[in-house]
């Protein structure tokens, strides 16, 4: 996979460095065009540590003008796709506010076709950044989430449930890459899992009511007792996070990437609930270069 990687990327720097180049040896489909580029940006450009505590994932879309055989070149690949691609996630990254932001995986997707029967590419961008040591703590009483920190201390701490979580599931899914190298993803897919689509009773009163942290005023007040999970819960909940992210392995036949898990404070204000996002891909070393 690296070889033909480092050989898609000679061909673009060839053609880059040849602006008066308009035509190439070979052509692509458009699906076959974006797994190219996704391949190669991931390789370039992407992060795969932990060192960062926030995450999101933002998506917009490009076009990508085809010939008359639904085709494109090489030269035409450099010329405007590469560079279009990286000029929107650039404007992408401009909009989060996170301190020191990195991109940690590029996700391409022909999502369609416009009415000239041109490819529309999906362009995603999961960034992170608050370069702070995400690790593992062991206090016991974390708020539901999006970094309002341990319940009780009057205090606010760099990490709260959702995030936890989120660090839990990943040690537990993605293996260290050996010494020497990073993982890279390619054909990356998603899944959001629902936090009522699973219920473990039905008999509700907001305390371990489904697989993922959810409370409703229409069942009982939300106070503090229901917004602060304790150390048994954050547990309960792992298990399931981690058992949704394996068989989304399972099922979409590719290998975990990462998750989202957010809090969700500022939405529905009469429900706390958590955001589970999963992604997975075709996963292959990268040797450092």
């Amino acid at each position: 996979m690296q070889e033909h990687v480092l050989t898609f990327k000679t061909k673009m720097k060839y053609y880059h460095d040849n602006p008066n180049l308009k035509d190439g040896g070979v052509f692509y489909t458009a699906p076959d065009a974006v797994i190219e580029l996704e391949s190669l940006l991931n390789y370039d450009s992407c992060f795969t540590g932990l060192e960062c505590n926030k995450k999101t994932f933002i998506t917009s879309e490009i076009i990508m003008p085809l010939d008359e055989l639904e085709k494109i070149n090489d030269p035409k690949l450099t010329e405007v796709y590469y560079n279009k691609i990286i000029d929107t996630i650039q404007a992408q990254m401009g909009r989060v506010d996170y301190e020191n932001i990195i991109l940690l995986l590029v996700d391409l997707e022909q999502t369609g076709t416009d009415v000239n029967g041109d490819a529309i590419v999906s362009v995603g961008a999961a960034l992170i950044g608050n370069q702070q040591i995400a690790t593992i703590l062991d206090d016991d009483n974390w708020w539901y989430g999006e970094n309002l920190g341990l319940c009780g201390t009057g205090q606010y701490a760099p990490e709260d449930a959702a995030t936890q979580l989120d660090i839990r599931v990943t040690n537990n899914l993605l293996p260290t890459p050996p010494t020497g190298a990073n993982w890279c993803f390619r054909n990356v897919a998603t899944t959001y899992i629902n936090p009522t689509q699973d219920p473990l009773t039905t008999n509700f009163d907001n305390y371990l009511d489904y697989k993922i942290f959810y409370a409703t005023e229409a069942v009982t007040p939300i106070t503090d007792t229901e917004k602060c999970l304790e150390m048994f819960e954050m547990n309960f909940y792992l298990n399931y996070y981690i058992d949704y992210a394996e068989d989304y392995e399972i099922s979409a036949n590719r290998d975990f990437c990462f998750c989202l898990i957010s809090g969700n404070p500022y939405g529905n204000p009469y429900r706390i609930q958590h955001d589970y996002y999963i992604f997975v891909g075709e996963r292959f070393i990268m040797w450092h270069r």
